[in-house]
């Protein structure tokens, strides 16, 4: 599982707490079953995961979100597919930056993403987030991708922990009010993730599930 690695991977540089009694910890509708997480980095920020599982089990997701609170670093939100024998991989970095991301840490991004070029590119259309997601983001899908997907995640989480050991300390509230930002422009303009939610559970809850949980803020 991504959030196994993900936590074990930060449990090196940080302490790291589960949130326990988190409201949004199990959601079922319409043979869609979401199991969420909640975790705190000590001086680094949240982590949120979220599994879903549908039609008896052939199809899955995983994602993992790292919204750092006490260091500015981007937005890092890793999302797994598997449906009808394929399986696609995200791994995207959205500038929630309070100042711009130094030379040295992007040209780490670009290094782990660089690696993976050959890969088959997982496309998608429009998007109104595409202005602020990083460049270094990857998307990745087909068979190959399902081999490397470990190493993959691996190379682009070793690039995050590397650029947080370099990152400067920044106001945790002026960090978070990034974040809060970015989730409210998501709630308001739309994604696959939210469209789901909203169509799943309504208004109120998409909106205090992805602002108090998945981008806690």
């Amino acid at each position: 599982m991504v959030k196994d690695y993900i936590l074990a991977a930060l449990g090196k540089h940080y302490p790291v707490t589960e949130e326990k009694g988190i409201p949004y910890e199990k959601l079922d509708k319409s043979g869609m079953h979401f199991r969420i997480s909640s975790y705190e980095a000590q001086g680094l920020g949240h982590l949120c995961a979220m599994e879903m599982t549908a039609m008896l089990g052939l199809m899955k997701m995983e994602s993992v979100v790292l919204t750092a609170e006490a260091k500015d670093l981007p937005l890092f939100n890793i999302d797994t597919v598997q449906a009808a024998g394929r399986h696609t991989l995200l791994v995207e970095f959205y500038d929630t930056m309070v100042s711009p991301l130094a030379p040295d840490q992007e040209a780490l991004f670009r290094a782990a993403a660089d690696r993976f070029a050959s890969l088959p590119s997982y496309e998608t259309g429009p998007r109104w987030y595409d202005s602020i997601r990083y460049d270094f983001s990857l998307g990745k899908t087909g068979k190959e991708t399902r081999k490397q997907g470990e190493t993959i995640i691996r190379a682009c989480m070793e690039a995050y922990l590397e650029a947080a050991l370099r990152a400067p300390d920044t106001d945790p509230e002026v960090k978070k009010a990034k974040t809060r930002a970015y989730a409210d422009q998501l709630l308001a303009q739309g994604g696959p993730a939210v469209d789901q939610f909203r169509k799943l559970f309504g208004e109120e809850v998409t909106r205090d599930f992805f602002t108090s949980c998945m981008f806690r803020s």
